[in-house]
């Protein structure tokens, strides 16, 4: 397997997941993924956001410096008078065709509620502009600057009605300062991604991984350390660059095993075998080595090339046991997880990796159902 090359520090950002109480249940699939498995047409997903906090440790007399940075704000709690109206209604034809769309609260609202004083967030970094992503920064203080990945700025900006191709408001970037990413300048890869050093102590890194949007970024954060620094572990934020681990996994690193244990599912244990059945690969490849879904040319990504490259690099990522690959999406291990207020820093002693690693097979239920009636 490919080495990460994850430079050493002994420096951590603590890391806290936010449930954005954003909810689709059977929204479009195929937009996002191919091929379309009979038994599983539908896609019910939820947003995840995360507020990274960094200390700096203090020098003299002094105290700590502590900066918090929330990485995704999900959608607004009133997204269709919160966003500009042709995207509203694209948005709509979701639920012409069956979607439901719920948002109960702002991440504004979820942070003040967990005890979080918005004044102390001094960025909101937007993984992409996309409407469930984006929020509504206009809620946080003028002296929180917002930070995009590259290009979103200059494409952008000022925002809508005065550029009619915005997806925001231009009071989500009015009086705060906006901060565009840049990797051209940076030397530094991670796992074969552009990365850039965020606080300059190793502790938290911004990675290009661009083909779903303009200026999609991922980040990678350390949430441990140790003694020699072979078993610091990670988390990686890897936003929209997949949306279920059923593009990810099973590949070459990280086969389908013989047996799986996905609560809830029948029959329970599962046989991998029955999922190999269900498999759409076509005949004469190996279903234990190959994700069941790819994105599709003809999707919300902006370049399907870039868009697939970027998921077998963070295939590598997911094949190493230091690292927790997490998305913005995926919801089927929403019940491993400890959501804020809580941190997520103690996920590998909690056995999180191991528990979600193959939960998407669980969405596959309808699916391995046409097998047994297939056989009545």
């Amino acid at each position: 397997m490919p080495l990460l090359e994850i430079p050493r520090s002994n420096r951590i950002v603590d890391v806290q997941i936010i449930d954005t109480t954003f909810r689709i249940k059977d929204g479009p699939l195929s937009v996002f993924m191919e091929p379309v498995i009979e038994g599983q047409q539908k896609l019910n997903v939820g947003a995840f956001g995360y507020l990274i906090t960094h200390r700096s440790p203090s020098s003299g007399f002094g105290e700590e410096s502590v900066q918090r940075v929330l990485f995704d704000l999900g959608p607004p709690k009133d997204w269709k008078s919160d966003l500009p109206e042709p995207l509203v209604k694209r948005i709509s034809t979701w639920e012409n065709d069956g979607a439901t769309i719920t948002v109960e609260k702002n991440i504004s609202e979820v942070l003040e509620i967990g005890g979080v004083d918005l004044n102390t967030i001094d960025g909101l970094m937007w993984s992409h502009a996309h409407w469930d992503h984006m929020g509504r920064p206009s809620l946080f203080p003028p002296s929180t600057n917002l930070i995009v990945g590259p290009s979103i700025r200059s494409k952008f900006a000022p925002g809508y009605p005065e550029n009619p191709d915005a997806p925001f408001f231009s009071r989500e970037f009015s009086g705060r300062e906006v901060v565009e990413l840049s990797f051209e300048s940076s030397n530094l890869t991670i796992g074969g991604m552009k990365a850039i050093d965020f606080f300059n102590d190793g502790s938290f890194y911004i990675i290009d991984a661009p083909g779903h949007a303009v200026g999609h970024i991922n980040a990678l954060a350390r949430t441990t350390t140790s003694q020699d620094g072979l078993n610091d572990s990670f988390i990686f934020l890897g936003a929209d660059s997949y949306h279920l681990g059923s593009q990810l996994r099973p590949n070459s690193y990280t086969p389908l095993p013989s047996s799986v244990e996905i609560p809830s599912f029948l029959p329970c244990p599962c046989p991998g075998e029955l999922f190999e059945r269900i498999h759409p690969l076509p005949v004469g490849g190996d279903p234990s080595l190959t994700p069941f879904h790819i994105i599709p040319e003809k999707s919300v990504a902006i370049n399907f090339k870039d868009a697939r490259e970027v998921i077998s690099r963070i295939q590598v990522f997911d094949a190493d046991e230091r690292v927790l690959v997490l998305n913005a999406h995926e919801w089927n291990y929403y019940d491993v997880l400890d959501v804020f207020p809580e941190s997520a820093n103690e996920w590998k002693r909690k056995g999180w990796k191991e528990k979600a690693r193959w939960r998407f097979l669980g969405s596959f239920q309808g699916a391995v159902d046409l097998i047994f009636t297939d056989r009545a």
